[in-house]
């Protein structure tokens, strides 16, 4: 390889399913600079080169790569576009000051991306697109701003150090580049193979009644079949259950409430458990969408995206700062509708967390990746329209990213994020927003009228008129 290029391979975990779809990080805000913006985000590209390359095929490594320019003019690595409207953008997109919790529909996602964006990895290198594509609308009462990147590069965690990086470009703030790897290097595939290469580090009797039995209800091997079931179930869904795309939002005051009343419960029912406020809005949002299903005997299967980085640092520093794809899957058992009805949201929140607890160890990380090399034997995708009766639900906690950390210079109005192409059903991210939060996702139109009616409990305002 040139001296004035460097190769970095992808990790198996950005392979698979996530290398079809391309993220869109969406903010709405009252006015933004575009000249000032696009300036910040090519010396941002110029500085981070990694984000300057461009994704190529390596025989040697049996795997996509980044190919990164070490020098040379970088500004035509970040597609920027503009479409000027003279139209307002309806107010029932951006929050509403004087509610302390509401329901929001998600805009378009043409104001957030351009449509000559390849989404796929493949067709991104095929045509030499640039990893980092942002889009801006603007209104004559506001603009939208899109931020695209291939989910096969990075994920919620690499986004944000772009989010970072951009802002303190754009007020002129100091800030370091994350590392680039050694030549060829990946550290995240090179754990996973060090894991590999460890005698078992878990149990196989309870492996076998718990994490397996997730995984293998929520993954399948990757293959064209496979996909075309994914996309037959997600299509089948929008039409018969007349699927929405929402988002909730409780400001700090109506947050703060209920997480103490919630913590509150926690403790009487065991003092010593501790549940996060990612627990907390899981079981609140699931029992508020099947309030009104208590007699449907189809089971709710849950699953959550988990970052490996917190683990995987203490013996390979260089995870901490690791920008593409370290996210894995942890599944808990499925519950029935009468059960979600029967359980209070403090006994939902401690059920989530302790499903999430075995992926705090390595023995959990070895396994994962054990069940991806030996029992689907290559890369994974979705289980959902394999044969299967029963609602899948994923959630993602994308705080770990700071997304909503970013100043464009006036008023951040709303924040919303797109999987593209084909975007599955009932995946559900977290972020955090002002002093509060944002819950986005995708549901039935009959289940987001039962979480309209558990916001109204929070909230005394009728909401219906602002949706």
């Amino acid at each position: 390889m040139s001296t004035d290029s460097l190769l970095v391979p992808l990790s198996r975990l950005d392979h698979g399913y996530l290398e079809l779809l391309s993220v869109v990080s969406g903010y709405v805000v009252r006015s933004v600079d575009v000249s000032a913006l696009q300036a910040a985000a090519i010396r941002v590209v110029d500085k981070w080169r990694l984000l300057a390359g461009r994704v190529v095929w390596s025989k040697k490594h049996s795997a996509w790569c980044v190919l990164v320019p070490l020098k040379g003019d970088v500004s035509s690595r970040l597609k920027f576009t503009v479409t000027r409207l003279t139209t307002r953008l309806d107010s029932s997109f951006v929050v509403n000051d004087s509610l302390s919790a509401q329901v929001l529909p998600r805009p378009p996602i043409k104001y957030f991306t351009h449509p000559s964006v390849p989404n796929a990895i493949s067709s991104r290198s095929s045509s030499k697109s640039p990893i980092i594509s942002i889009h801006v609308t603007q209104f004559s009462n506001c603009a939208c701003i899109g931020i695209n990147f291939p989910h096969g590069v990075l994920d919620a965690f690499g986004l944000g150090q772009f989010i970072s990086a951009l802002d303190h470009e754009l007020h002129a703030r100091p800030w370091e580049a994350p590392s680039l790897p050694e030549p060829g290097n990946n550290i995240l595939q090179e754990a996973l193979d060090e894991l590999e290469a460890l005698p078992s580090l878990y149990d196989d009797i309870h492996l076998e009644s718990t994490t397996y039995a997730g995984l293998r209800r929520e993954l399948a091997k990757f293959s064209l079949i496979n996909g075309l079931a994914v996309q037959r179930s997600v299509l089948s869904e929008n039409f018969w259950g007349q699927v929405e795309d929402k988002t909730v939002y409780l400001n700090g005051k109506t947050l703060g409430k209920l997480l103490r009343e919630v913590k509150d419960e926690v403790k009487r029912i065991d003092s010593e458990l501790r549940v996060s406020t990612s627990n907390i809005l899981v079981a609140w949002l699931l029992k508020a969408m099947y309030s009104e299903e208590v007699s449907d005997t189809k089971p709710v299967s849950l699953s959550s995206a988990v970052s490996l980085r917190h683990t995987l640092e203490k013996k390979y520093p260089a995870m901490k700062d690791y920008s593409h794809n370290a996210i894995m899957f942890c599944s808990s058992p499925s519950l029935t509708k009468q059960q979600l009805a029967e359980k209070s949201v403090a006994e939902l929140a401690i059920f989530n967390h302790q499903a999430l607890q075995p992926s705090a160890d390595e023995a959990w990380i070895q396994a994962y990746n054990r069940y991806l090399q030996r029992g689907l034997k290559g890369p994974m995708s979705f289980g959902r329209g394999l044969g299967r009766n029963d609602d899948p639900w994923m959630f993602t906690n994308q705080t770990i990213g700071r997304i909503d950390q970013i100043d464009f210079g006036s008023k951040m109005h709303a924040m919303f994020g797109f999987l593209t192409p084909l975007e599955p059903n009932h995946v559900i991210s977290l972020n955090k927003f002002r002093d509060g939060y944002m819950i986005q996702g995708n549901a039935r139109r009959s289940r987001w009228m039962s979480v309209i009616e558990a916001v109204e409990k929070l909230q005394p305002a009728t909401l219906r008129a602002h949706l």
